[in-house]
């Protein structure tokens, strides 16, 4: 054999290495193959776009928005991203643990209705690439923690655990994020402060912050980042209603105060009016703004609020309206 052939085979020999190495890669080994096959779905979870709940009359729609998840129906509002995300491991984890073939259920008319699969009340689709069927979510079965599921234009009935089931049936409103920004303290590079005792402007200059109004001096990192704090740190206590009716219910139609917080990233601005003396500003000038308003009669450690960039009526914790007694003087690095 010459040096040509023996060339020539080795290179064959090495393409076929290659080869099957490719898709050794691509396809699934045994084991994994068993493992999907138990799988109630296969889906990588960063190809899904969208999820949509149906709950009887109820449709719950929510959407991926420049990687945030956004609750699209049947109200628009930021969306709790950490159950989202629980959702999408559940569904990963999600395992077969028995299976009624559809030719038991075609043999008995009355399988479907047995299993509340004939017109289940609660459905979930997924929305992206490589989804699965509409999955339709019927009774719970004699097994505890089991329930009957099936998938749309499918009678093959499975038994499968209810956590899934758990992450969905839930109203619209809990779906709703109750952390009121996801800015953070470090995003932030300058803040604007109205106060019905004046303005205060602070900026961020490489690491520090300086007080630009209403008098120019070097500012205390620290008690800049609390005043901020209370803005990125607050959650909300109750969603009360959208922002489009009267305001005056509130004490949110003229805002006692406003914090701005500018993104550093982003360039736009996080506002926060509080109310009863201040102008709400348009939304023209990409003031993204919280406003707060009257205490609540019966929840008198809570205040109304609103923050524009979700567009609601909320309450939270009243200690917030404490922003509007900031004075420049607490403000000044004394050292």
């Amino acid at each position: 054999m010459n040096w040509k052939n023996t060339l020539i085979l080795a290179f064959i020999a090495l393409a076929g290495v290659a080869y099957f190495r490719f898709f050794e890669m691509k396809w699934p080994g045994t084991e994994e193959a068993r493992r999907q096959s138990q799988n109630m779905v296969n889906v990588d979870r960063t190809k899904i776009d969208g999820i949509v709940i149906q709950n009887g009359d109820q449709k719950i729609e929510i959407r991926r928005r420049d990687n945030k998840w956004r609750l699209e129906t049947p109200i628009k509002d930021q969306a709790d991203s950490a159950l989202v995300e629980t959702l999408l491991s559940d569904l990963e984890n999600w395992q077969k643990e028995g299976t009624i073939p559809a030719k038991e259920i075609d043999a008995d008319k009355s399988k479907l209705a047995e299993y509340g699969l004939n017109n289940p009340k609660l459905k979930l689709k997924l929305l992206g690439h490589d989804r699965p069927p509409e999955i339709l979510f019927g009774k719970d079965a004699a097994m505890e923690g089991r329930m009957y599921v099936r998938f749309q234009n499918s009678k093959e009935t499975f038994l499968a655990g209810q956590s899934v089931k758990k992450d969905i049936d839930k109203k619209p409103e809990e779906f709703r994020d109750r952390k009121l920004t996801d800015l953070s303290n470090a995003q932030v590079r300058r803040v604007v402060l109205k106060t019905p005792a004046g303005e205060i402007e602070l900026e961020k200059k490489d690491t520090h912050w300086e007080i630009l109004k209403p008098l120019r001096a070097r500012a205390d990192d620290q008690k800049v980042n609390d005043l901020i704090s209370q803005v990125t740190s607050a959650h909300i206590g109750q969603f009360v209603a959208d922002d489009r009716g009267d305001l005056r219910l509130y004490g949110l139609a003229e805002p006692r105060g406003s914090i701005t917080l500018f993104d550093q990233e982003q360039k736009k601005d996080q506002k926060v009016e509080i109310g009863e003396s201040i102008k709400v500003a348009d939304r023209e000038d990409k003031g993204q703004t919280l406003q707060i308003g009257a205490i609540p009669e019966k929840e008198t450690d809570q205040i109304y609020v609103r923050f524009t960039p979700r567009g609601s009526v909320y309450t939270l914790p009243k200690k917030i309206e404490e922003i509007l007694n900031t004075k420049p003087a607490e403000l000044r690095d004394n050292h």
